[in-house]
C-alpha cells in the first residue's frame, strides 16, 4: 500500500495549498492526450516510463519497480512519476531517443524548460534517478524533430490536450450545423414553385358577331 503523508505545516500557509496540489495526483500517473499538459506544468520534472502494454510480463515488472520508488525511494519528492503507452506515442517519443525496442525504458522531462535526461545503457530505476541526480546523465535540449505541416499540427494538438479537443469539436459541431438547409419547426422549408404568366384568354367564336335580327312578321 501507498502511507499516507501527513502535512506538517500551518493550514493557512500558501504551502498547504501547495501540499493539497501536489497530492492531487495518484503516486504514478498515466499520461495520455487528456492530462499530459496538466502533469508536466506542476511545477516538477517528470520521471517517465516508457511501456509496451503488450509485454504484459515486463511492463508489470517495470511498473511495480516505479511505483516502488515512488513511494520509498530517495529522491521521490523532487520528480512526478508517471507511465506513457511507448507504442502508441511512439512517433511523440522519437524526440527523447525513445525507440520502440528499448522499451520499458524510463527518462525524465522538464517539459516548460524543454529538458530531458535519457541514457539507456543505465538499467534499475533508482540507478538511473541516482544517475541524473549526480550528473553521470546530463540534461539534453529536447529536439525540434523536422516533420510536415501535420505533424506540427498534432505536435501542437498533443500539448494543447484538452482544450485543443474542445476547440475540435466545436468546429466540427459549427460545420455540421451549417452543411444543413434551413429548417422551420420540425420540416425543411420546401422550395418555392417557380411562377408562371398565366394563359391569355381565346377570344368568343361569337365576339364580334352581331346579333340576328328578328323576322319580319
Amino acid at each position: 500500500g501507498v502511507p499516507p503523508r501527513l502535512y506538517e505545516g500551518e493550514l493557512d500557509s500558501v504551502s498547504f495549498l501547495d501540499f493539497v496540489e501536489a497530492q492531487n495526483l495518484a503516486t504514478v500517473v498515466h499520461l495520455d492526450g487528456h492530462n499530459f499538459r496538466f502533469v508536466t506544468r506542476r511545477g516538477k520534472p517528470v520521471a517517465l516510463a516508457a511501456i509496451d502494454p503488450s509485454d504484459e510480463a515486463r511492463t508489470d515488472m517495470f511498473e511495480k519497480d516505479l511505483k516502488r520508488y515512488a513511494v520509498r525511494g530517495e529522491h521521490r519528492e523532487d520528480y512526478i512519476f508517471a507511465t506513457i503507452d511507448g507504442t502508441k506515442w511512439g512517433k511523440f517519443l522519437e524526440q527523447f531517443s525513445i525507440t520502440k525496442e528499448s522499451l520499458p525504458e524510463l527518462f525524465v522531462i522538464d517539459t516548460p524548460a524543454r529538458t530531458y535526461w535519457q541514457d539507456s545503457s543505465v538499467f534499475g530505476i533508482s540507478n538511473f534517478v541516482e544517475a541524473v541526480k549526480s550528473g553521470e546523465i546530463e540534461p539534453r535540449v529536447q529536439e525540434k524533430p523536422k516533420k510536415g505541416v501535420a505533424d506540427q499540427v498534432f505536435q501542437v494538438f498533443v500539448e494543447w490536450m484538452p482544450w485543443s479537443l474542445f476547440g475540435m469539436l466545436s468546429i466540427f459541431v459549427l460545420v455540421f450545423y451549417l452543411s444543413f438547409p434551413s429548417i422551420d419547426g420540425d420540416l425543411v422549408r420546401p422550395p418555392r414553385p417557380e411562377s408562371r404568366p398565366s394563359p391569355a384568354k381565346k377570344p368568343s367564336a361569337a365576339a364580334g358577331v352581331p346579333s340576328e335580327t328578328k323576322k319580319e312578321q
